[in-house]
Order: C-alpha cells, then structure tokens, then sequence
C-alpha cells in the first residue's frame, strides 16, 4: 500500500516537529526506539529515517560543543549560592623612618628605611537564605600590619641575606566571617570579622580584626541615620581551668558597645557622631605573647634610657585599668558636586584611668621598680586623655572610584600614657606608642580607577618626658623616642 504524496509530506512533517520537539526532553535510547518503530511501520523509508538519525546526532553534538564552550574558564559554585565575588589587592611601598632618644649627655639616633610589599585575597559569597561569607587571607604575623619587607629573610648559619633566597612570605587568615543579614536593620557576623566600629586610627589600628561576635543595627528616621555596633571580641584565650592546684588561666575578652547617628542638615552639610565605651574582663591581668599572665599591670616605665627595659618596671602589654569612652565624630560641606571638606576629630576618656596610674605606682612601691622609675611614675599624673582633630578635602567625579579623583587629610592628635590600650593603636603613625602627640598628613591620587597612589607623612614628639614612649611589641623603632618621624609612598592596584 502506498501514499499519495500530500499525505505523506503531511505526516513526515507532523512526525518531524514531534521528533524535534521530543529530542529536547526525551533520552536517547528513547529516541531511537520511536525512530525505529516508525521506520518498521513504514512512515519512515529508509533514506528518511537515517536522515533523522544523522540530524539527531549532529544537534546532540553541537549542543554538548557549545555547554563545553559555555562553562570553560568559570567557577562552579553550589546552587543555593546567589553570587561569589574574589577581590584584593598588591601594594608596594618605599618607607622612612627615623627617631632620636634624647639622653643627657649623648642622643640616640636611628634610621630605617625600606621597601615592603602586601597582598590580599578574599572571596565574598551570598546564599539565598540570607547568610553570606567572606574569607580573606593576608601576610603579616603580627596581625597589626599586613606588610612584608623586602629582603628580609636571613639564612640559617649566620650568613646574613642573600639575595634571591628569601624565604616565600607566610599567608595567614585575615577574616573568616560567617555573617547573616535576614533584616532589613540588623547584621549579626562571626568568626575572624572586619571591625565594624566607627573610630579613627589613633584609637584602632587599620589592620586588626575582631575575633568573635559583631552586630551591626542601622535604622533611618526622618533625616538621620541612626547605627549601633556591638562586638563581643575573645581578648586573649584560651582559658584553661584545673582541679590540681594548677594555675588557672582565664580568658580575656574585650566588650565595645556603640550609638551614633548620621543626620544630614541640609543638601550640602551633614553631621556624624557616635559614643562608644569598651569594657575588659580579666583586666587586672596583663597580656603576655598572646596568653594572660596574672598579677601583672601595665607600667610604662621611665624617659631616660634604652626603651622601657625590665629593670625599671615597664610592663607595656597589661589591659588592667580599661575603660574608655570614645567620642569620634566629624562634618562634611559639599562645596559642589564635586568638592567636599571635611573637619573630623575623636576624643577618648578613660574612665578607669586613675585606677591604671595608681595599679603602676603600686607595683613600684613593692620592690618591681628601681626608684628611678617609682618616682616617675608614682609623680607621673594620671595622664587619661586623648584627643583628634583635623581637616580634609576630597575631589571626586562620582560616587565610584574613578581616575583623577583625589583626597587629602591633616591632623594632630595627642594620646596620654594611661588613655588607650597599647594593643590597638596604629603601628605607623606613632609606631605603635602611647605618650605621643604630633601631626599626621595624608593623600591619595587615582591614577587609574583601580590604581591608587598615596603619600603619608607624620611627626611626634613623647608627650610626657618623664615617662617612656611606650609600646607593646608592635614597634619597629628600638630607642625610647622623644621625636619621631615616617615617610611613606605607596602603589596600589585593587580588583
């Protein structure tokens, strides 16, 4: 029996779209057994059949070409992650540093410079069930810099350095945050975070996380943008406790508790402030290389001399007699649309500032000082206070980074012995010190939207002679500084 030709064009046709339409969906064996029972039916003659068979074959091919071609180079992540962002960046830098230790009747002087290198990598993620991560890793041992100096290993033997066989710089884990953000006003974080503070440098250094809890509240009425930040940080750990007689040792944890609000006057002029207070647990212990040592209170030892050495009592870590109360604040005019100036400044009380003065004097008059250093201390004052004010002015073409945007800032800022936690201040700009005051200037230039270039100057001067400029052992100058200064100039390249 054979078809007329209409019909037949009509049902190859019809069996064509239902093939194609079902190849989309169906398997492949599937598929073959369709083809076959249409062939043996006769709907099919042998050149057709073969021809869908051969057609089949190619777009099958070409598919699996393109799905190949589609997914080479990309990262493959878990479908439940919405997006995954890696960022960082390299910068290199030539420093200066130079000080003198004024000791009668011969100054001590000294010189460093350097080139230094730092790199960041992190990768952000973002789930849909409102959780996010981000993990970032870094160099730097001491966590209070994330720089590495060029040619600064040294071979084993006593060779010295010999160029080309440095060591490869060690990588360490900056962050490792766990974060959530399931309202609108509320984000909570753990793990290894970012400081969330709204402070300046000469109350926390730029390269020092936190290490525990952070909630971050952000709530807007009216014109203002109110914020809180909490952070629930482990100080010093782990804690260790015996039922043999053995030294107990407890953990430290440090407790910030911030209010602010960002109010915006006018369409030019805007305000911003906050209060924070930070609280210690355990601090009538001193940190010692990462543990607590009990029975230890800071001292910071006396003006003279080498810096702060044991025999005059200094014992520079302690975080006995904390309390300080932050008031950091600033105000920005926008001149124009693209001009702003700003004036910013921080003020700090520590409100347990008698008790750290009188905690050294104490200590002294039981035999931990040489008399030298009982009198300086003893008669020092309690010197509490801490002060930022300064200037700056920003040009930029948009709100995103762009080449030709530039800024600048200056101010001074004065910092007592008994005002912060050594621990926390920057390393650059005063060397990591209390006792200091003095100016600091900085700039930045875009030369391209992802390239920076910026320039930093500083000056300071020990603010109470007869006490030492005292550090913990972040410093990188070795005499017990009466003046200071630091020149660097740095190239940055972000992605």
């Amino acid at each position: 029996m054979q078809f007329n030709s209409k019909p037949r064009i009509i049902a190859v046709a019809v069996t064509s779209l239902f093939l194609l339409g079902l190849a989309t969906v169906a398997k492949a064996d599937s598929t073959d057994d369709l083809l076959k029972k249409l062939h043996d039916k006769g709907i099919l003659n042998d050149q057709e059949y073969d021809d869908f068979n051969s057609t089949r074959d190619t777009e099958q091919a070409q598919s699996a070409s393109a799905k190949q071609a589609a997914n080479k180079g990309k990262i493959k992540i878990g479908s439940f992650i919405d997006n995954a962002t890696i960022y960082g960046d390299i910068r290199v830098r030539y420093e200066h540093r130079d000080g003198e230790d004024l000791v009668v009747p011969v100054s001590n002087t000294e010189n460093r410079d350097r080139g230094r290198y730092k790199i960041t990598l992190g990768i952000k993620t973002e789930a849909t069930n409102f959780f996010y991560t981000d993990l970032a890793l870094a160099m730097g041992q001491r966590g209070r810099s994330d720089n590495s100096t060029f040619g600064a290993a040294n071979i084993p033997g006593g060779q010295g350095t010999i160029i080309g066989s440095n060591n490869k710089e060690v990588v360490y884990v900056k962050r490792a945050v766990l974060g959530w953000h399931g309202l609108d006003w509320l984000t909570v974080e753990a793990g290894r975070v970012a400081n969330p503070l709204y402070t300046t440098e000469m109350v926390w250094d730029k390269d020092l996380n936190l290490e525990g809890l952070t909630e971050q509240l952000n709530y807007t009425v009216g014109n203002a943008e109110l914020f809180g930040n909490f952070g629930q940080s482990l100080y010093s750990g782990d804690a260790l406790n015996f039922n043999n007689g053995a030294a107990d040792t407890p953990s430290a944890f440090l407790f910030a508790w911030q209010g602010g609000a960002k109010y915006k006057i006018s369409d030019e002029l805007s305000a911003k402030a906050a209060v924070t207070l930070y609280t210690y647990t355990h601090d009538s212990n001193a940190v010692s290389g990462g543990a607590v040592s009990a029975n230890r209170v800071f001292s910071p030892g006396i003006g003279n001399g080498a810096i702060a050495a044991a025999g005059s009592g200094a014992n520079l870590g302690a975080i006995n007699g904390l309390m300080p109360l932050e008031i950091p604040f600033e105000l920005n005019y926008k001149a124009s649309s693209q001009y702003t100036v700003s004036g910013f400044g921080d003020y700090v009380k520590n409100l347990d500032g008698s008790d750290r003065q009188k905690a050294a004097c104490n200590a002294g008059l039981v035999g931990n000082y040489n008399a030298a250093a009982r009198t300086a201390v003893c008669n020092g004052g309690t010197d509490d206070n801490a002060w930022l004010l300064g200037a700056g002015l920003k040009y930029a073409q948009g709100k995103e980074a762009a080449a030709g945007d530039w800024q600048a800032r200056i101010w001074w800022q004065s910092v007592g012995v008994y005002a912060l936690d050594p621990n926390t201040v920057d390393s650059d700009f005063m060397d990591s010190r209390l006792n200091m005051e003095g100016v600091v200037f900085k700039a930045q230039y875009n030369v391209e939207d992802n390239v920076f270039l910026n320039v930093a100057a500083g000056h300071a001067s020990r603010k109470n002679k007869n006490l030492s400029a005292t550090s913990t052992a972040g410093n990188d100058m070795n005499l017990n500084l009466d003046n200071f200064n630091i020149y660097q100039m740095d190239l940055t390249y972000k992605f």
